[in-house]
């Protein structure tokens, strides 16, 4: 017995019976935990830990002797148990015990939960006896509390059989009240290794322990064992119970072992559940992703969705269906980073578009393949940009625009003041598309495995229709969706589809430790947040942004911070707000900085208190600088005949209306403002890349824009 339970306590974790053995009790169950449970056989050990499981689970249970042995807890059981809304559960179960010696007797439970949240929980369970011995008629009541204070630790207080000792029970039968303590640790914060101790104490004087453990096997199951003394008045009273889980997709069957003395018995069970189990390998099917559209967060979905797949061992391959996008590059460089990672641990990505646009193309280039609808066509063509300035259009209608800004190249000004693109502005834009044209064929060339200058041939010949298209290799085959099968079994494995994936198998009790995502998009406001979804504009409040932040940094479950930025900037004040919480946020915990298309300006600004910054090579990034300025609407109004009066007290009242322009002592306050405005948007700068000073940032500064790969 001494070897035994230095194997129990060596190799394995995580629960069992979890009582003293009661006359009203069930037949021997597996190792099944007491302080928390998992599925349809907590009605018997916890009825508490039911709110907290994740959909249904059907379970059964056999337990029999060995031989000539006697075995009081023979019998058969089925559990059954679901969740409900509102964190509610609920639980029934049908017993038959038999025996060796002694009246056989039936019993039925109901029970029910409630999760105040994924911490604490209450529960309890109502049974009825029916048996020809003195434990006939007995209607027993069970209630119980579960807390789990972090991820690693679980407590729970177990109370069966309440009625017994108020005479609430039947006249013949003498049924004690029990009271069981459980502690559960998970070292690792998973379900991976487990170890609980239960103690128990009944009216009568019994005082049990009880020593449980389990322990994953990778592609297998779980292998278990308990030990349990049911009475330490008599140390001979020794019960030990092992046994192995193999688990299959939603199933699982167990088989083990009981022994103690004068004791040798058997255990067999099965559960089925609504959310698989981890255990052996499961045929697997093709991941079905729908793609409507790109921007910053359904990006962030669909890039995490894809993370998740390379990871889960039920994905065999990825299906990206892409419909109409509009899809940028920085984007398709994510996307194609995402394909890449999944190709590189064996799971093929197959595309399928009825239009490929170029950026689609891009992504798609390191696929196992791309193939198009027959009436569909490719648009692969060069990057561009198209640059709109209006300062004579505003100047014909009598609207003039009056600004006041630091750098040559903070040219986003110039649209409403110049009538035609400056020569700082033309040079930066020029330079961007350089770096995105190189990169995006270079690129191509790799994943194709052809020359760059093939891909730069491809560019210049585009648009194609499907036929052209894969007579060039731009695109791998002409295809209807619906005859993807055969492609998906030869390229994949399997044609099994699946468009909705399934909850994490890896979803473990508790709270674990978690990375945050913040995300600011849109342009940077002061206060809260922007949204207006029939015309779709989202814009980011620094209040909002800050508030998110802090509560970030007093949530000890969140271990890192991401802050993913798809932004042009914005207002300062809220900038500096975010700065200021994101380099709070980093004295607790790591922050880092992600980069979409677009992180310039204040986006910048976010960006250099990270701990980090990572950008996609086509993010636009930068713009370092400031300006300041109005719309004069004075020449309009008076073309219009509109007469503005305006009358005011002090030297520079009315400075900020829309019908006069700045006067030259007011241009020359503004100044001197955003000039202290850009040296602290240096210093700020500065401060976060530490191996620059604030004479390095001024000249990589001045308004200009560089690519994620120049920056």
């Amino acid at each position: 017995m001494k070897v035994l339970a230095a194997f129990l306590a060596l190799s394995l974790s995580s629960v069992a019976f979890g009582q003293l053995r009661r006359s009203t009790g069930a037949p021997v169950l597996p190792a099944v935990s007491t302080a928390a449970p998992d599925g349809a056989f907590a009605l018997e050990t916890n009825p508490a830990a039911l709110a907290l499981q994740n959909g249904w689970d059907l379970a059964y249970v056999h337990a029999d002797r060995v031989g000539d042995d006697e075995l009081a807890a023979r019998g058969d059981g089925l559990y059954g148990s679901t969740t409900l809304p509102f964190r509610l559960a609920i639980a029934a179960s049908v017993d038959w015990i038999r025996p060796t010696t002694g009246a056989e007797r039936g019993r039925f439970s109901l029970g029910a939960a409630w999760a105040r949240s994924r911490r604490f929980a209450l529960g309890g369970a109502l049974r009825y006896s029916a048996s020809s011995d003195p434990i006939g008629g007995v209607t027993s009541l069970d209630v119980s509390a579960l807390w789990r204070p972090s991820s690693t630790i679980t407590f729970s207080l177990v109370a069966h059989d309440l009625l017994g000792p108020a005479g609430l029970v039947t006249d013949a039968a003498d049924v004690p009240a029990t009271f069981a303590l459980a502690a559960q640790l998970r070292p690792f914060a998973t379900d991976g290794l487990t170890v609980e101790v239960v103690g128990a104490l009944d009216t009568d004087g019994r005082v049990g322990v009880r020593a449980l453990a389990a322990a994953v096997i990778p592609r297998i199951g779980r292998v278990w064992g308990s030990l349990e003394g049911d009475d330490l008045r008599d140390t001979s009273d020794l019960r030990a119970t092992v046994g192995l889980d193999v688990r299959f997709g939603n199933g699982s069957v167990t088989g083990g072992a009981i022994l103690g003395d004068d004791l040798t018995g058997w255990i067999t069970a099965a559960r089925l559940s609504s959310h698989e189990r981890v255990g052996l390998p499961t045929p697997g099917y093709v991941d079905d992703i729908e793609v409507k559209s790109a921007g910053p967060r359904s990006l962030l979905a669909l890039l995490n969705r894809l993370d998740r797949d390379r990871g889960d061992r039920r994905v065999r391959g990825v299906l990206l269906r892409l419909r109409g996008t509009s899809m940028g590059l920085a984007a398709a460089q994510e996307v194609r980073a995402a394909i890449g990672a999944l190709q590189a641990s064996g799971k093929p990505v197959v595309c399928h578009a009825d239009t490929l646009s170029g950026s689609e193309t891009y992504a798609c280039s390191a696929a196992a393949g791309s193939y198009v609808d027959p009436a569909g066509y490719v648009r692969l063509l060069g990057p561009s940009l198209e640059v709109m300035n209006f300062g004579e259009a505003l100047e014909n209608v009598g609207v003039r625009a009056d600004f006041v800004r630091i750098g040559d190249f903070k040219s986003a000004v110039e649209q409403y003041t110049n009538g035609a693109m400056s020569g700082p502005a033309r040079l930066q834009r020029n330079a961007l598309l350089d770096d995105v044209y190189t990169r995006m064929t270079e690129d191509m060339a790799v994943d194709r495995d052809v020359p760059p200058a093939a891909v730069r041939r491809w560019v210049d010949g585009g648009p194609y229709i499907a036929d052209e298209a894969v007579d060039l290799g731009v695109a791998t085959e002409i295809l209807d969706e619906h005859d993807l099968g055969p492609i998906l079994r030869e390229t994949i494995g399997t044609s099994r589809r699946r468009r909705t994936p399934p909850e994490d198998a890896r979803r473990t009790v508790g709270v674990p430790r978690r990375i945050a995502v913040v995300v600011v998009d849109g342009s940077i406001v002061d206060g809260n947040n922007v949204d207006l979804p029939i015309i779709e504009i989202h814009q980011t409040g620094g209040r909002t942004i800050t508030q998110t932040l802090d509560a970030l940094i007093a949530d000890r479950t969140v271990a890192a911070i991401v802050v993913r930025i798809d932004s042009p900037g914005g207002s300062a004040l809220a900038s500096e707000q975010i700065w200021r919480a994101i380099r709070r946020a980093r004295r607790s915990k790591p922050v880092i900085a992600t980069m979409g298309a677009v992180a310039a300006s204040g986006g910048y600004y976010i960006a250099s208190a990270c701990d980090e910054i990572y950008a996609d090579p086509s993010t636009i990034t930068g713009s370092i600088g400031i300006f300041f300025g109005k719309a004069d609407f004075g020449p309009l109004a008076n073309r219009l005949g509109v007469s503005v009066t305006q009358i005011g007290r002090g030297r520079h009242a009315g400075a900020t209306s829309l019908y006069r322009p700045f006067t030259a002592e007011e241009r020359g306050v503004i100044a001197d403002k955003i000039r202290r405005f850009y040296r602290l948007f240096l210093q700020r700068v500065a401060e976060g890349r530490e191996e620059l000073d604030v004479e390095d940032v001024d000249r990589l500064g001045r308004g200009r824009v560089w690519t994620g790969d120049a920056a």
